[in-house]
């Protein structure tokens, strides 16, 4: 996603795409993320494999005043976990 116009100062110098990285991102890890999961089931079977959905971020930066907006990249299928009772994982 791109943002044209910063939210807090209005100045259209924003830098956008960049990846938002972590100390674990610089020795081989991966980028920061969330993670949603499958609740267990009330009567879970022998062998049941949780159910979970991940999403990066990308960054937008203004130049002007530093103002800085996150955004997910796999937005849609967060929210169709969510509305399947997924719920975050920490």
């Amino acid at each position: 996603m791109k943002a044209s116009k910063c939210f807090e100062c209005g100045s259209s110098d924003i830098v956008s795409g960049l990846t938002v990285l972590t100390e674990e991102t610089t020795s081989g890890g991966r980028p920061a993320y969330v993670n949603l999961a499958e609740p267990e089931p009330e009567k879970r079977p022998f062998l049941w494999i949780r159910d979970e959905v991940k999403s990066e971020f990308h960054a937008a930066v203004c130049g002007a005043c530093g103002y800085t907006r996150l955004f997910a990249i796999n937005h849609a299928e967060i929210l169709e976990a969510h509305k399947k009772g997924f719920t975050s994982l920490g």
